[in-house]
């Protein structure tokens, strides 16, 4: 009969899928993301305002990283202005990777060259794998897919649960995103911003946290910094 109709075998017939399944709203891990990838240049940001309006804390994470070619610059920015007011300190340092060998320093403070054997970056590299970071993710909503820096993703919505609910106050922002690479489930961007205060724009508390992919899978030029280079020829003192 079948034959005859020119309908198909049941036992060959395929699944029936439903289009309307939400997708897989849990992250590999931030380490295993960014593994996984040829190379990339990422941003991360941390801000706090608070208690006192005029008290912050901003660290800015500047990362570049080729897997192919094992190299790696790391740029940390911090500043910090104290309840008050006042001049803010700053704080940067920036530590470049090639190979096994290693320079971190600033203009300001000087730079450090260090030479690893290829057993001791190999130990390095597995305990660095061991880190497996995954930012707050609290019963995610499926917004939509959408494309985020050429990559296909699927955006959720979250909030913190339980925000404000030990200390009694009272809970201005509580507002979570993130965006998953549809292949491969890493992170491309993820934001949250919460904000509590104790009473009535009073000892207000906001903080601010932010994971941007600025770049994936594109040629990434690591070279290092020639202050570096000079370091690497001083001989160390006995």
């Amino acid at each position: 009969l079948t034959s005859i109709t020119g309908g198909t075998p049941p036992s060959t017939l395929e699944p029936i899928v439903d289009k309307n399944t939400t997708p897989d709203p849990v992250p590999v891990t931030l380490n295993d993301g960014l593994t996984s990838l040829n190379s990339y240049e990422m941003t991360i940001k941390f801000r706090s305002i608070g208690p006192d309006p005029a008290q912050s804390s901003t660290t800015s994470i500047q990362r570049q990283r080729s897997n192919d070619t094992n190299a790696s610059s790391t740029s940390i920015n911090m500043i910090v202005i104290s309840a008050g007011g006042g001049d803010p300190a700053i704080t940067d340092t920036t530590t470049y990777q090639i190979g096994n060998d290693q320079c971190s320093g600033s203009d300001t403070d000087g730079w450090s060259w260090t030479s690893s054997t290829p057993a001791e970056a190999e130990m390095q590299g597995l305990i660095a794998g061991m880190i497996g970071l995954t930012p707050l993710f609290d019963k995610p909503v499926f917004v939509a897919a959408e494309t985020v820096i050429g990559i296909p993703t699927n955006h959720f919505t979250f909030q913190v649960s339980g925000l404000g609910a030990s200390s009694g106050a009272v809970v201005n922002i509580n507002q979570g995103d993130y965006w998953l690479a549809v292949d491969g489930q890493y992170i491309v961007k993820y934001t949250l911003i919460v904000e509590i205060s104790m009473a009535a724009d009073t000892e207000v508390l906001h903080q601010e946290i932010s994971i941007d992919m600025n770049q994936i899978n594109q040629p990434v030029s690591i070279t290092f910094h020639q202050a570096c280079l000079d370091a690497s020829q001083v001989t160390p003192e006995p």
